[in-house]
């Protein structure tokens, strides 16, 4: 196996740690009905999932993610939906999803600029843990299975 190949191997090996963690905080997240506890986590979650398809620096692979063949067809809505949201609210502050606004309330005495901005409904998300975990653990089977491939060709 060339080094490139190797390397490929590698992350695929890393991804599927990263993918198993993000189905590990899954059970936890379904033991603590606190909403502030279980915001964490889903951010965690997204977060952790999201890591595989974001752009991984290797030593001869300049940039490597997972593709989208490991998605099924019919979960992709909810993988682009999860990426956006660790693309602009969970791993950068993107204005273009904050879309704050400033106000001006100054007066004679007092100089004051009070923002608004767009937060995030977890409520939602809360409801569609079991969507979640099942586009998780599809994608991890499919990693999974060609780990194997690539392990049965060494």
């Amino acid at each position: 196996m060339n080094p490139s190949s190797f390397e490929h191997y590698k992350f695929y090996r890393l991804y599927d740690i990263d993918l198993d963690s993000a189905l590990h905080t899954l059970n936890i997240l379904r033991r603590y009905k606190r909403p502030d506890i279980r915001n964490v986590l889903l951010r965690d979650i997204i977060i952790t999932y999201a890591r595989p398809f974001s752009g991984n620096k290797g030593n001869n692979i300049p940039k490597h993610t997972l593709t989208l063949k490991f998605v099924p067809l019919e979960q992709r809505n909810l993988h682009a939906e999860l990426m956006n949201l660790r693309k602009q609210l969970f791993a950068h502050t993107d204005l273009t999803y904050r879309n704050p606004r400033i106000a001006n309330w100054s007066s004679e005495k007092r100089r004051w600029f009070p923002m608004s901005f767009r937060g995030y409904d977890y409520g939602s998300l809360n409801k569609r843990i079991d969507d979640i975990t099942n586009l998780i653990s599809s994608v991890h089977y499919e990693l999974r299975k060609r780990i194997r491939e690539i392990e049965n060709n060494f």
